[in-house]
């Protein structure tokens, strides 16, 4: 077979991509990821099933041709994947952030991710300590069932079977993403490819994701082609317009390029290598920094992606002005204050949970779910019950509407 091991700086060129492919999407700005918290916008679910299912396809398709991949599915370890799961949706609704976005959303000047990076190195921190107790053990070798697939073990996978497998989830995937309406109370994308119209319900909530997107940026009034498709594509309630299709594939295509390279695409375990820094005799500490790879380097790369997206082609980057997210405001008020402890709190919660789990958003749904692994859809249920629950009891029925 044909096997590469890229350099560890390759990894600062990947989270590039992703980072300024995703600041597009706009998962840098903590509102969505509330609003996908409170079921009201589904946008990173259907991006990340189509990326999913192109990463899939391509990742076995690859292998059934004799190219070698650095697979690498988290185990399924199920009472700490569920409950870091579950831990891992209740920090997100309450922050806004995961642990990619919130390095986006500092790439865009946003103050109040200043305020959940402490809060995630903490809850990385509390978790090196918890791992050496017997809890910590527990939560990771009971009903522990190893790196599984949709075929099997990662291990003894046959590559035609599996490549074929991966074409039935693909097809799963896709097909799912089309009956998904993006908004609720909106079209799905089936809908709107027969129909090809946009009803005025749904046309006033993509205003809004306009206007919340925009709210503390630079001047919207510079409209180059790329800010054009920006405006004009991502709030579309089709998930498979061309840009919201495009941009999908083309993060599913870099996942299995980082798989091939070296290793899965992951952001929460940096956070894990710098609190052992701190705690460097801990024994996580010393599992994270035989293991770390080109994460930190991947984590930079996010970073300087969304920062190059957000001033030259989104125009959303806010020079660290205070704006708190309309679903925020419009139930806690404006105070800056409400709001650093919503992050900071918030994103404690995420990064424990993350750290539990032994993976993010990053590493277990998207690295997972293109190599269509058991351990991803496991912690994807458990984060859906967590967001979608705390969610309704943090916000209850609040509009989410920039106007209140």
């Amino acid at each position: 077979m044909i096997r590469v091991t890229a350099p560890l700086w390759v990894g600062l060129v990947l989270g590039m991509l992703v980072g300024g492919v995703a600041e597009f999407w706009g998962i840098a700005n903590p509102e969505t990821v509330i609003r996908l918290a409170r079921w009201k916008d589904r946008l990173l679910v259907g991006c990340v099933g189509i990326a999913s299912a192109v990463g899939a396809v391509t990742i076995y398709g690859l292998y059934a041709l004799g190219i070698s991949m650095h697979f690498s599915p988290k185990p399924a370890y199920v009472f700490g994947v569920v409950i870091g799961g579950l831990l891992f949706g209740g920090g997100m609704a309450i922050s806004g952030y995961l642990p990619g976005s919130e390095l986006m959303a500092l790439g865009e000047g946003r103050r109040d991710a200043l305020y959940a990076i402490p809060g995630g190195l903490l809850g990385a921190a509390a978790w090196t300590m918890v791992y050496q107790t017997a809890l910590g053990h527990w939560l990771i070798h009971t009903a522990n069932y190893g790196s599984l697939v949709a075929t099997g073990s990662i291990y003894h996978i046959r590559p035609v079977f599996t490549f074929l497998i991966a074409m039935v989830y693909a097809i799963g995937l896709l097909a799912g993403v089309a009956f998904l309406p993006r908004y609720s109370g909106g079209r799905s994308s089936l809908v709107h490819a027969v129909t090809g119209k946009t009803g005025p319900t749904e046309q006033g909530l993509m205003s809004d994701t306009v206007a919340y997107l925009a709210e503390g940026g630079l001047n919207q009034q510079r409209l180059n082609w790329l800010r054009r498709t920006v405006v004009t594509e991502v709030p579309k309630g089709n998930f498979y317009a061309r840009a919201k299709l495009g941009t999908s594939a083309f993060i599913g295509v870099v996942v299995v390029l980082a798989i091939f390279l070296r290793q899965i695409f992951g952001e929460s375990t940096t956070y894990s290598w710098l609190a052992g820094h701190l705690l460097p005799n801990f024994e996580y500490s010393k599992v994270v920094f035989k293991t770390i790879g080109w994460e930190p380097f991947s984590g930079i790369g996010t970073f300087l992606g969304a920062s190059i997206a957000a001033v030259f082609v989104s125009r959303y980057f806010q020079g660290f002005r205070p704006v708190v997210p309309p679903s925020w405001r419009n139930r806690f008020g404006t105070s800056s204050v409400k709001r650093a402890i919503g992050s900071f709190a918030g994103f404690f919660i995420l990064m424990f949970g993350a750290r539990m789990a032994d993976g993010c958003t990053s590493g277990h749904i998207l690295s997972g779910g293109v190599q269509m692994a058991a351990s991803a859809w496991l912690f994807a249920a458990a984060v859906f019950i967590g967001m979608v629950t705390t969610a309704r009891v943090v916000y209850g029925s609040t509009s989410e509407k920039v106007s209140g």
